[in-house]
Formats: C-alpha cells, sequence, structure tokens
C-alpha cells in the first residue's frame, strides 16, 4: 500500500513539475512537490535519474520547508544526470548548473545573484554570476552557495558553510566563509 500512494505521489508531482514547464528526464524521482517559478524563457532542467526530496518523510533532514526551484527570464537551472537535492532553495537569476551525481543536502540555498543592488537603494544593478557545481560533488545541509561559485568535481563541502569563492576539485571544505581544509585521497 505504501508503495502504491509513493508511486501516485511521484507521478502526480512528475505531472505538476511538467506543467509548470519543467523538463523532465528519465526515471526523475520527484518525492513530494517542489515549489517552482518558472518565469519567462527561462529553463529547469532535471535530467535523467534524478531525484528531488521535498517532502519531510523523504529526509530526516527536511525540515519540512519547500524545496523552491525559481528560474528569471534567460536563465537556465540543470540538473544533470543522477543528481540530488534534498528541500533546498535553487534560485537561478542567470544559470545554475548541477553536475552529474552531485548531492545537495537539505537546507541549502543557492542563489546566482545578490537578489538586490548593494548597497540597498542605490543606482548600481544587481550582481549576478553563474554557480557550477562539478560532478560528484557533496554539499552538506544548509549550506550557502553564493553567486560566481564554481565546485570542483568531486569536492566535499562541509554542512553550514558559507560558499563565497571557487573550491577546486577533489578537495573538503568549509566554515564561513568556506576554506580548503584538506585534499581527498578518492578517485575522480
Amino acid at each position: 500500500m505504501k508503495s502504491v500512494a509513493l508511486g501516485i505521489i511521484r507521478k502526480a508531482a512528475s505531472f505538476a513539475a511538467h506543467r509548470r514547464g519543467c523538463e523532465l528526464g528519465t526515471g526523475v524521482i520527484l518525492n513530494g512537490f517542489p515549489y517552482i517559478r518558472r518565469r519567462g524563457s527561462g529553463r529547469i532542467i532535471i535530467g535523467d535519474g534524478v531525484t528531488l526530496n521535498t517532502a519531510r518523510w523523504a529526509n530526516w533532514l527536511n525540515t519540512g520547508a519547500s524545496m523552491t526551484l525559481n528560474v528569471e527570464d534567460g536563465a537556465v537551472l540543470e540538473l544533470k544526470r543522477g543528481c540530488g537535492v534534498s528541500a533546498s532553495q535553487i534560485i537561478a537569476n542567470v544559470g545554475i548548473e548541477i553536475g552529474e551525481d552531485a548531492l545537495i543536502g537539505a537546507g541549502c540555498l543557492l542563489c546566482d545573484s545578490d537578489m538586490h543592488e548593494v548597497p540597498l537603494g542605490s543606482s548600481k544593478s544587481v550582481a549576478m554570476k553563474p554557480i557550477k557545481i562539478g560532478a560528484r560533488a557533496f554539499v552538506g545541509a544548509r549550506t550557502i552557495v553564493l553567486k560566481g561559485v564554481t565546485i570542483g568535481e568531486g569536492s566535499v563541502i562541509g554542512a553550514g558553510s558559507v560558499v563565497t569563492r571557487d573550491i577546486p576539485a577533489g578537495v573538503m571544505a568549509g566554515g564561513n566563509p568556506a576554506k580548503v581544509m584538506r585534499t581527498l585521497t578518492v578517485n575522480l
């Protein structure tokens, strides 16, 4: 009975995501209903075998807050084959790419812009730069990844970090701001 209910939820969530303009690959698993906001020509591409854990029952670290996929006009949010994301906010004003088999922990925020001019109220334009998470990278729960950051292939970001600068491939990093702590000895 549980597997039947789960199947119905996943099909309904996929249908709703498709209706909102998401491009869904094969074997996508939506555990719950993400909040999807797509403006104009913005694209949300969810690759083959991607898993999105929105519901609290899908990941014990989910706080019950919904997952947000927000894409502005002209931006592209691409979740590549086999990646997984748990109840996080992903806000693409220009572009965010999450690499193959990468994992994004619960409660993360990935935002490719400052969201407002700095200083607030000034006539300066809002700063925006794309974010790229490399293949097989792991971003720990409650981490914030800011505009213009690239996290290298196979790197691990410790939970609760604030990533303000690029992180090279194959390292462990963490803290606020996140800094490289050591090189990983795993094969990339």
